[in-house]
């Protein structure tokens, strides 16, 4: 069992929203202190100090509807129902609608106590959600902040193994369908998780003192935005040449060795400039689109003959159409991976003081 960084500190913060309540007497208000603690930890600082704005805001919106309810109508459970919907109300209309769940629960558990003062009670509740949502808040700021570059690197680095992997199996006419099918669903998912990362990479942009990152910083955001399309690129591709399988099959063997050569020139390139980023290729290597004009000349007019052919134009164009999409994808492809060489050498160039913070799989 792997218990991970988020758990450790979502436990350590728990362990806190405990006992600082504990220390000042407030033990009917530790269940709260600790809810509101697991409710409240992020994935990013940025995120942590927005939900512990909008809590403070919402559980004292929370308590001061559960105060003013109690006092005028008393606590049965129809004036309890009418008090929840009102603070749903109000939150809503404030745009708090993440945080409704723990305040409508804090306004519940207030109006339920029967020991003490209503007054007493709403104060000692909602400041133990105040201490649980602050605790959350430090715990995630100073222990153990995550590393979202490294993660998203190696995700990237990943994913791009497999597509280059699937690509030459599509090349070399030995993928089974389904499988295929199957691995393509699950690259879809990675990188989706590629664009979780980047949102929360993008956070660390954020400081609570309005501090402002270096511009390299930035700079590394938008090289990772490019890792992302030039990716995507890459699935199409292979997404591609899956669904036309049953026509580049059928394609002359000249042209089949022309997508082949092509293609593994790009694949190379992808992996070198992965490793240019990671600091072990050289800034000006990678030379992939020193692509000579003859030999691109005789791609694109084979590409174009075999889309012509009397036999595809028939059966609503679709053979040919096909043809035409394989063609686009290897150039989109083409294009992504040329911006992100620029954008990675230029970096390196620029910033060769900014070492990789990124740790070696191997």
């Amino acid at each position: 069992m792997k218990i991970g960084a988020r758990t450790f500190k979502t436990s350590i913060a728990v362990f806190f929203a405990l006992l600082i309540p504990s220390l000042f007497g407030m033990f009917d208000a530790l269940s709260l202190a600790g809810i509101s603690v697991v409710a409240s930890m992020q994935p990013s600082v940025k995120r942590s100090f927005s939900t512990f704005q909008e809590r403070l805001v919402a559980n004292t919106i929370g308590g001061v509807v559960a105060v003013i309810m109690a006092l005028g109508f008393g606590t049965s459970f129809i004036v309890i129902s009418l008090a929840t919907a009102i603070l749903i109300s109000l939150l809503h209309q404030l745009k708090l609608n993440n945080v409704i769940g723990l305040s409508a629960m804090t306004l519940i558990i207030i109006m339920l106590s029967t020991d003490g003062d209503i007054l007493t009670n709403a104060v000692y509740r909602v400041l133990a959600t105040f201490i649980g949502v602050a605790v959350a808040f430090i715990i995630n700021r100073v222990i153990l902040p995550p590393n979202y570059e490294e993660k998203l690197f190696h995700t990237t680095n990943q994913v791009t193994d497999d597509l280059t992997r699937f690509m030459r199996v599509n090349l070399r006419k030995n993928s089974q369908y389904s499988l295929m099918r199957s691995d393509l669903e699950s690259i879809e998912q990675s990188i989706k998780e590629m664009k979780r990362l980047l949102s929360f990479l993008k956070d660390g942009e954020w400081h609570p003192l309005g501090k402002k990152r270096d511009q390299s910083f930035k700079r590394t955001l938008v090289i990772y935005r490019q890792f992302i399309r030039t990716t995507e690129a890459a699935y199409f591709l292979v997404l591609t040449l899956h669904e036309s399988e049953h026509v580049y099959n059928h394609f002359p063997e000249h042209l089949r060795i022309l997508i082949r050569e092509r293609l593994e020139t790009l694949m190379s390139a992808h992996e070198q400039i992965i490793l240019k980023w990671n600091g072990r290729v050289l800034p000006k290597e990678v030379n992939f689109i020193a692509y000579k004009s003859d030999l691109r000349k005789t791609f694109m007019h084979s590409f174009f003959n075999e889309a012509s052919l009397e036999s595809y134009l028939q059966n609503d164009y679709g053979q040919s159409n096909t043809v035409i999409h394989l063609m686009s994808s290897v150039l989109e492809y083409e294009e992504q991976l040329q911006h992100l060489n620029k954008l990675v050498s230029s970096f390196k160039t620029n910033h060769p003081d900014n070492q990789s913070k990124i740790r070696s799989l191997h």
